[in-house]
């Protein structure tokens, strides 16, 4: 029989165990390291593509390098989308002349177009909650990063959550009710 003290005394060193200074940033690795283990399979196998730009107009990089966004049927990008979106582009400069896009393997209502160095800039410019990083002095590049420079608040304006009903996602992973991706 366990008695009410020992409950007390487990539950009270669990607390200060997960209490520690260092224990977001622990359990945050945690997380990412086993995520890893679990392949995202529409990206894995969506379609990889690398585009160029002229070294006059490059690519800039900023400190959150993977951008995404859904291109509207006005042409207007909607940036910070989830991986399994309808329409969602993804991209990662790797050079002032070179970025990758992934079009992750979802639905598609309409074709995916080839981006600007500008619109790719813009992105990082929106994603960026510090820096952004150029490899030349370009008062043409600066014009265009600055006045989006850290407008994609994550969790906020891009990658929310807020259509989720918490309560009913709980319900049914409870229950074994999730639907299957």
């Amino acid at each position: 029989m366990v008695t009410r003290e020992e409950i007390v005394e487990v539950v009270e060193r669990k607390i200060e165990k997960h209490s520690g200074v260092d224990e977001a940033q622990r359990g945050y690795a945690e997380t990412v390291q086993t995520m890893m283990a679990f392949p995202d399979e529409g990206v894995l196998h969506g379609r990889w593509e690398i585009f160029r730009t002229s070294p006059d107009k490059p690519f800039v990089i900023g400190d959150a390098p993977v951008v995404t966004w859904e291109r509207s049927d006005r042409n207007t990008l909607h940036w910070g989308l989830g991986f399994a979106r309808p329409n969602v582009e993804a991209f990662l400069p790797l050079s002032p002349t070179v970025c990758v896009r992934v079009l992750p393997l979802v639905s598609r209502t309409r074709p995916a177009l080839t981006p600007t160095a500008g619109e790719v800039n813009m992105a990082q410019a929106a994603f960026a909650t510090d820096y952004c990083f150029a490899n030349i002095c370009s008062s043409e590049v600066d014009a265009t990063v600055q006045p989006h420079f850290g407008t994609m608040r994550m969790g906020i304006d891009g990658f929310s959550t807020n259509h989720i009903d918490a309560a009913a996602m709980l319900f049914d992973i409870l229950m074994n009710q999730r639907q299957p991706v």
